[in-house]
């Protein structure tokens, strides 16, 4: 078969191969992304449609907006046509996107077998950019500078480790089987959640006006005194009803499980079709056990939606409280929120910059070109904009003067400035509470959360925690159970590094069923991995592996290099806590080195071979570490200590680490007194190794995990057991006789120590004991701590 190829520009694209390449040299490019850029080449000749690149590429439809601009974002990156360039990649407004470089086909070499995608799939992972790389260990901006669909992949990503691709289906059944009771839902009767609206025969002109129309019928609502589901949770059910009712309105068990899962009193069905110059809208309103359909019409679809909302209240015996009709202003930020929603921010740009005059110069406006302008990375721009902004508003703007503050602050995040950022935050919750009075709800959440984000940065811990409770009470109230459950995760995080491990795993759990409840996959799989990463802190290897299992179908539908990386690298690291060195050694081949940082890969495939018992290829790459980074990881250098050949290798790594570490600080690092006291052990005193295991059990005993605690334990057991000291080993391993059944490292220790003391019962329950943690790893190997 005549295989062919591409050439535009300096690429190669070799479909076959599935591989781009410039100047001979292979591009990174993750397979979603190499899949698109395919598409779009073999489709050139014409504009293609949003839904169709999602059906071709994909092969379903509920994939979200924020996915396919991540997507599109990273092939132009790797096309040098990232930004306003767009020479090969060009949006079509409101429609989707086409291919514009000239293109010159090639004939294949030969017809090479595709390339195994656990071998090219994930490349170089990518720094998220824009509000949704932001967080707790990544600080995240709020919602002033990120509309709701960029919300969402804020921070989820940067905080722990992981190994490879698991392949399954996608999460979810045809119907969720919840814990709340028909009476508690029953008895939430503010809470409405409005779907997307169906816009029956539109254009790519009217394609704002599915989240636009939503969006302010949501505002009207609010104005009513109702909870409203945020857009992001409204469109995530609108995915599981596309698939549970195969795009059927009309199917009322389908519509009945999605009102479940939304915790609400009603779920609304939205569509809206143009009638000559006429406008009509039908509101579809679905309970537990009633239904009532309304309908408006209207001369544009924000005023057909506003009758048939006020309409719709009357009806279901809410007041309609007084509203004007909306205005040309309203009918502006909608397309631009519905443009931005979808990542098109040209499109969005354009509304902003076609807009007349006397709307032009609105403060309220200038805060979204702001926005627009932050998502772009214009950080000067954004910040001229939020100040001219601010400098128009006063006491009688609360809400934009609110936005426009946490504008200033999500830029100082993003730029590192963090003190500035708690300023401009606290000066937003300041305005905050006039502004949710008159209706404009979930401000206080995003200030306190951008707040909570600058002192964790800052190392605040206890502020940051104060903070981001704070933050997600604010969106309980407001109903938002997405981001609160965001902000859930986070706090587990800080609870962790506070060392408050209980409280840690009940902040994962709960966020867990939430991102379950309302498939949000992305978050879904990063809290598992925290949880995870939690449970091997807490000396729980077996249940770390069974909760890294539930990221196994979540992880073909991902595509944030950075969220893989995580879930790999964490998975390697379990497979290993539980002897599975198989599937260790299976991981690490599959995973592209790029795919790491140089010291990560290197202290996974390190960590490797000390489980093996492998000692020369632990030597060699203990040898040449120091070369793969000018920093030394706390975690790479207990490694290290472990895999050096000699004396001189062992002691590189801590003359390096220690040169990092402010004078003050070199004693409070547990790492450090473990990589001495190892170092002492293996290759030097005695005496000295007690003295830095002693230091390190009193650090551990201070601010360590429990993993610490049993490792600074079993290493000051090890010097006792070397030095002839059996009786004193005998009573540290009483001290961690509770771990025996769940660790192996401690039953491998009681198994060496009743051996060495003669004691040949109890040895022989303790081997059998060690054998069955054991694993795949070897009684004779000594464990990696």
């Amino acid at each position: 078969m005549q295989l062919i190829r591409y050439r535009f520009g300096d690429f190669v694209l070799d479909p076959a191969a599935r591989e781009l390449s410039r100047h001979g040299e292979r591009v990174a490019l993750p397979l979603k992304s190499l899949d698109c850029v395919v598409y779009l080449v073999e489709q050139r000749h014409r504009a293609v449609g949003r839904d169709e690149l999602v059906s071709a590429v994909w092969g379903r439809v509920d994939v979200s907006d924020t996915v396919i601009s991540q997507t599109l974002r990273r092939a132009r990156k790797a096309l040098d046509d990232a930004g306003d360039r767009q020479v090969m990649i060009r949006t079509v407004a409101g429609f989707g996107y086409r291919w514009v470089a000239e293109v010159e086909t090639l004939e294949a070499a030969s017809p090479d077998p595709p390339t195994d995608p656990d071998d090219a799939s994930v490349l170089e992972p990518e720094p998220a950019s824009g509000p949704e790389s932001v967080g707790v260990d990544a600080p995240a901006a709020d919602a002033a500078a990120a509309p709701p669909r960029a919300r969402y992949l804020r921070w989820a990503v940067a905080v722990f480790v992981g190994l490879l691709l698991v392949t399954a289906a996608i999460i979810g059944t045809r119907h969720l089987q919840d814990r709340r009771t028909t009476a508690e839902i029953e008895a939430n009767g503010t809470r409405v959640t409005m779907l997307p609206v169906t816009v029956q025969g539109a254009s790519a002109e009217l394609s704002w006006v599915r989240l636009g129309a939503m969006e302010y019928a949501a505002e009207r609502l609010r104005a009513a005194r109702l909870q409203v589901t945020p857009t992001e949770q409204a469109l995530h059910l609108e995915a599981v009803l596309l698939r549970d009712s195969s795009g059927s309105d009309s199917n009322l068990v389908a519509l009945r499980d999605v009102l479940v899962r939304s915790d609400a009193r009603w779920l609304i069905v939205p569509t809206a079709r143009r009638a000559g110059t006429q406008w009509r809208v039908q509101l579809h309103a679905v309970g537990r056990s009633d239904e009532l359909t309304v309908e408006a019409s209207g001369d544009t679809p924000l005023q057909a939606m506003a009758v048939a909302t006020d309409s719709w209240l009357e009806r279901s015996g809410r007041q309609v409280p007084a509203q004007a009709a909306p205005t040309a202003l309203q009918e502006r930020l909608r397309r631009i929120d519905a443009e931005l929603d979808a990542g098109q921010l040209d499109a969005a740009r354009e509304q902003i910059q076609s807009a007349p005059a006397a709307l032009r110069g609105s403060p309220i406006l200038q805060v979204r070109e702001g926005q627009l302008e932050y998502r772009a990375g214009h950080m000067s721009a954004a910040t001229r904009l939020f100040e001219q902004a601010l400098a128009k508003t006063g006491g009688d703007a609360p809400a934009v003067r609110a936005k426009g503050l946490m504008g200033l602050g999500a830029v100082a995040l993003r730029e590192g400035q963090f003190e500035q950022a708690q300023h401009h935050y606290s000066r937003a919750l300041e305005v905050a509470a006039a502004a949710e009075s008159a209706g404009d709800v979930g401000l206080s959440g995003n200030a306190y959360n951008g707040r909570g984000a600058a002192h964790a940065q800052l190392g605040q811990l206890n502020a940051a925690v104060s903070d981001l409770g704070h933050a997600r009470m604010a969106m309980r109230r407001t109903g938002d159970a997405v981001s609160a459950a965001m902000v859930g995760s986070n706090l587990g995080r800080l609870e962790g590094k506070r060392n408050h491990w209980p409280q840690a795993l009940q902040e994962f759990d709960s966020a867990i069923e939430v991102f379950r409840r309302y498939q949000v996959n992305d978050y879904l799989a990063a809290t598992l991995t925290a949880k995870a990463s939690a449970e091997l802190a807490v000396v729980q290897p077996a249940a770390a592996a069974l909760t890294l299992a539930r990221t196994g179908r979540l992880l073909p539908g991902l595509e944030d290099a950075r969220l893989l990386a995580v879930v790999h690298t964490t998975q390697v690291e379990v497979a290993l806590a539980n002897g599975q060195l198989a599937e260790a050694d299976l991981l690490l081949k599959a995973l592209p080195a790029s795919s790491l940082s140089g010291q990560t890969d290197a202290r996974l495939r390190m960590a490797d071979a000390v489980a093996r018992g492998d000692t020369a290829a632990a030597a060699k790459r203990a040898a040449r570490l120091p070369d793969l980074a000018e920093t030394v990881e706390p975690a790479t250098l207990l490694v290290a200590a472990q895999a050096a050949g000699n004396r001189a290798a062992a002691q590189g790594w801590i003359t390096r680490f220690e040169a990092q570490q402010p004078p003050d600080q070199r004693e409070r690092q547990p790492e450090l007194a473990w990589a001495r006291a190892l170092t002492q052990l293996r290759f030097g005193n005695g005496s000295a190794a007690l003295q830095d295991a002693d230091a390190a059990l009193a650090i551990a005993n201070r601010d360590g995990s429990p993993n610490d605690r049993v490792r600074a334990n079993l290493l000051r057991a090890r010097v006792l057991m070397d030095a002839g000291r059996l009786d004193d080993a005998i009573a540290v391993l009483g001290e961690l006789d509770a771990y025996a059944a769940v660790d192996y490292r401690v039953a491998w220790f009681g198994w060496t120590l009743y051996t060495r003391r003669g004691e040949t019962e109890q040895a022989s329950s303790a081997e059998r004991q060690a054998r069955t943690l054991a694993g795949e790893r070897a009684l004779a190997v000594v464990p990696l701590l």
